[in-house]
């Protein structure tokens, strides 16, 4: 199997909350519930409140933690706006939010014992046998 190298200046978890953004702008027309005006106008919403602020949850925390209220949201919203009844549209509504938090919660470093936020160093500025996430220390020259 052939590993997916890393690309520098892109972080996967940034990738991932485009796709999800995506995917939750097209749901309501690919799971069949467009004809609920309360659904398409949640998802219109999200999509352009939350999609900017998916690109910024890794190096800013503070759009991790406002984008992790909108995933909560997006699990409440078919109960608060009245369109529950349709069990395709809660499912995927259901999935998406808790998708979106678990992103966002890894983004902001909160899942990590005592909220410390590491950060992975490039391989290019690691040294060989390193993680890139132990503390930087000044090395005498040889």
């Amino acid at each position: 199997m052939k590993l997916v190298k890393d690309v520098p200046g892109i972080d996967r978890r940034s990738l991932a909350g485009v796709a999800l953004i995506t995917w939750v702008a097209a749901s309501p027309w690919l799971w069949g519930f467009a004809d609920s005006r309360a659904a398409v106008a949640n998802h219109v919403f999200l999509v352009l409140s939350f999609g900017p602020l998916v690109l910024l949850i890794v190096p800013l925390r503070a759009a991790a933690l406002v984008t992790i209220a909108g995933g909560f949201w997006l699990v409440l919203s078919p109960w608060t706006l009245g369109y529950a009844t349709d069990h395709l549209a809660w499912l995927n509504e259901l999935a998406s939010g808790l998708l979106l938090v678990v992103l966002a919660l890894g983004a902001s470093g909160l899942r990590q014992a005592g909220g410390a936020r590491r950060m992975r160093l490039p391989r290019s500025l690691t040294a060989a046998g390193t993680t890139g996430t132990e503390p930087i220390r000044d090395q005498p020259q040889a």
